[in-house]
């Protein structure tokens, strides 16, 4: 019974958090994965006398072992490469980025020629990171989307200068569309200008571990994190969406 209302309460927490982000209009893999297992475990936490006749049946034939099994090792599986991404996800927020290493803010969505909320806070981290290194340059990156009037390089250019850094400090990469392209566009940038090649990434906690395989892939030698903090309630469904992401990467190198 303690274990069954343990299992249920961590349950409705994974289904609140998977609820949450849809009062700030977020919808993704990420949330979507959070409902499903939060209300899966949650029934099977109610239901569970039910759910264990159903077990018992399937055990009972041959098939039905199989399925289990074959069920058992897949669900061990994720979680096991779940916790194994989330714990290198983790380490690279702790990537201290190089003295003066040219900071390269990776782009998001912008809503006219303001930043998204994702993006501002990216920003806000950089600023801080140049405010306290005078010497550092920075790479704003990001392209223009179907959905959007300007480029965001562009937006994001304008909103650090506001925040107070110099303009000469700011160079701008306005073509590229993933995050890949955000790393080897920005590194022929800093190439192009000869800028410190030392790359300190600002975006999310949950995006700083892809971002930095990417950077390694397009051979930068040193590279660190300025981290962006999420808000709590958004935080589990970027996370899991990303944990994907990661895995999309592992497969098809992008």
């Amino acid at each position: 019974m303690i274990v069954r209302v343990i299992s249920g309460v961590i349950s409705a927490a994974v289904l609140l958090w998977g609820i949450l982000p849809l009062f700030s209009a977020v919808l993704n893999v990420g949330s979507i994965s959070l409902i499903v297992i939060g209300a899966l475990g949650l029934y099977t936490c109610v239901r569970f006398s039910a759910v264990a006749g159903w077990v018992c049946q399937l055990w009972s034939v041959t098939m039905g072992r199989a399925i289990l099994l074959v069920a058992a090792v897949l669900a061990v599986s994720f979680v096991s490469l779940f916790v194994i991404v989330s714990v290198n996800m983790v380490r690279a927020n702790y990537h201290t980025p190089a003295e003066n290493a040219t900071v390269v803010v990776l782009g998001a969505a912008v809503r006219g020629d303001r930043p998204s909320r994702s993006l501002k806070t990216r920003l806000d981290a950089a600023a801080e990171y140049l405010k306290a290194h005078p010497q550092a340059a920075c790479v704003v990156s990001g392209g223009q989307g179907r959905d959007e009037t300007c480029t965001e390089a562009s937006v994001m250019r304008t909103y650090l200068i506001d925040a107070g850094i110099e303009p000469g400090r700011i160079y701008v990469e306005d073509r590229s569309t993933s995050t890949y392209e955000n790393i080897v566009f920005s590194r022929r940038v800093i190439e192009e200008n000869g800028l410190d090649p030392h790359m300190a990434i600002a975006t999310q906690e949950f995006h700083q571990y892809r971002a930095q395989w990417f950077a390694r892939k397009a051979g930068i030698a040193e590279v660190g994190a300025v981290t962006a903090h999420s808000r709590p309630d958004l935080l589990g469904c970027y996370w899991v969406r990303d944990f994907f992401g990661v895995c999309h990467m592992f497969l098809f190198g992008e």
